[in-house]
């Protein structure tokens, strides 16, 4: 920056004023009421399930990066740099590599790169596991939308994580010479990275679609496949992104029955036999989609579901796919035939009473592999509506050895609210709030994280106080490393990363 800072306000008017002369704002306190009279910024994005076939979605107002930007004095807008907790290392991540041209239906093109982060990495004492902030850029939404996983494994051969960053183009300078921030109004862009480590991360691209939202990637052949929505409600559109090196990115509308509504989003993928297999909504509707290698994919008609799958997760098989969901009153698995077409239910769990008022229901819950090859699922018991003021909080364990059929194993406490659960290499991870009970709509909490080498007892980290109010995203592991995936309400990522390990 060259010559005197502009004044916060001063900026931010001039820069209105530059982009849109017939609606700049005449003050601050003007800007402030724009934002803040409707929707915008940052959503609470506790409940990522789609609940009534609607997003549950709340609102940060815009004008609150604005308030951090006038208090700061600053222009520098969404680099990523987030306060790191305690006196740790900090160091550069890889400079980003050459952008190849993305390329798909949408037709655009990679902008120039974000200026370099600066990541700053804290060990945890008497640990292997490094909290890391600011090695992404600041998180931003549009109106009403709510933050998704962000950063997933790559376990189809490759290895290493890649992350999908929607932001703004960060930077914009005034024609004075300042550096102001970026517009609220600024297109919003999905930037791709790419880490073997979840530590050092590398900008590859961004992909070909404005306003774009990732939900789910797999991985097969040496094709990366992501799927989710541009532009939120009731205007989403279900795309799925493609690619075979991370640098240029195909993107592809799915393709919808005529008789749905205007919207559509898909919400899982998972590679099988056959190629890749896609779930998600037209309208009010369940959709499959099926793609042979990922870019050109068609609705895919299913027998033996019911017509409203209640779909907790897909999996990929060596002979198909599987799904995992629920009736009324038990846990439930589908299986497909080799091209995903024709389902068949090979499980379900205990009769529990499901809905009934006050009788108890154990579940399934989310698949991990175990060392030994087998595979651990953690679930839960829960009580049906009018049943006692006391929920049981505890956790349940269930074992397979195919995936198929699942055996109840041990119930054992859960050691505080859950999100998400990972396996690395030295053991299990779960990620979540401290508190038991305390509800994940009611927003941001301190961080918890638990590591367990059986998945029965769990031991929690220490030395995570100084992260703040934050959400857990995801756990995820590519078989060396587990990232918990943590956001706050500024859109700020920070990443603990660790091989799963209990504190010595």
């Amino acid at each position: 920056m060259t010559g005197k800072p502009l004044d916060p306000e001063q900026a931010i008017r001039a820069w209105l004023t530059e982009s849109s002369p017939s609606h700049a704002p005449a003050s601050l306190k003007e800007t402030l009421e724009d934002s803040t009279s409707g929707p915008a910024g940052h959503a609470q994005p506790w409940s990522r399930s789609r609940v009534g076939r609607f997003r549950v979605a709340g609102q940060i107002a815009a004008a609150v990066a604005i308030i951090a930007i006038a208090a700061s004095g600053a222009y520098l807008y969404g680099n990523g740099r987030a306060t790191s907790p305690g006196q740790g290392t900090g160091g550069p991540s890889g400079a980003p590599a050459p952008m190849a041209s993305a390329t798909g239906t949408t037709g655009a093109s990679p902008s120039t790169s974000i200026t370099a982060l600066q990541p700053k990495v804290t060990q945890l004492a008497g640990t292997n596991w490094r909290l890391v902030s600011g090695a992404l850029p600041q998180m931003v939404t549009p109106p009403g939308a709510q933050f998704q996983p962000t950063v997933f494994a790559l376990t189809g051969g490759s290895g290493g994580f890649v992350a999908f960053v929607p932001s703004t183009e960060v930077l914009a300078k005034h024609q004075s010479g300042g550096i102001i921030p970026a517009a609220f109004t600024a297109p919003l862009v999905t930037r791709v990275y790419q880490s073997s480590d979840a530590v050092n991360w590398t900008e590859r691209a961004r992909l070909p679609s404005d306003a774009a939202t990732v939900r789910a990637v797999a991985e097969s052949g040496g094709r990366i496949v992501a799927v989710g929505w541009t532009d939120e409600l009731p205007n989403a559109t279900a795309v799925v992104w493609t690619t075979t090196d991370l640098l240029t990115w195909h993107a592809t509308r799915l393709p919808v029955p005529p008789q749905s509504d205007t919207y559509s989003d898909v919400f899982g993928v998972a590679a099988g036999p056959a190629g890749f297999l896609a779930y998600g909504y037209a309208g009010t509707s369940s959709e499959f989609w099926m793609s042979a290698d990922g870019l050109s994919w068609t609705v895919l008609a299913t027998s033996g579901l019911p017509a409203e799958p209640p779909i907790e997760a897909l999996y990929g098989l060596a002979d198909g796919w599987m799904i995992t969901g629920s009736l009324s009153d038990r846990s439930v698995i589908w299986k497909s035939s080799h091209d995903g077409s024709v389902w068949k239910q090979t499980w379900s769990g205990p009769a529990g009473g499901g809905f009934t008022s006050g009788t108890q229901y154990s579940s399934l819950g989310p698949i991990v592999k175990a060392s030994d090859g087998s595979y651990v699922s953690f679930g839960g018991v829960g009580v049906a509506t009018g049943g006692p003021a006391a929920v049981p909080s505890d956790m349940l364990i269930w074992t397979s050895s195919d995936e198929l059929s699942w055996t109840k194993s041990d119930r054992v406490k859960s050691p505080g609210w859950i999100v998400g659960f990972g396996t690395g290499p030295e053991g299990y991870v779960a990620a979540g709030q401290p508190v038991i009970g305390l509800s994940g709509e009611q927003g941001y909490a301190p961080l918890g994280v638990w590591t367990s080498t059986n998945g029965r007892i769990w031991q929690q980290l220490a030395g995570l106080e100084s992260v703040g109010s934050i959400e857990v995203l995801s756990v995820v592991g590519d078989g060396a490393h587990v990232v918990v995936t943590c956001v706050d309400k500024l859109g700020n990522l920070q990443l603990l990363v660790g091989d799963g390990a209990p504190t010595p």
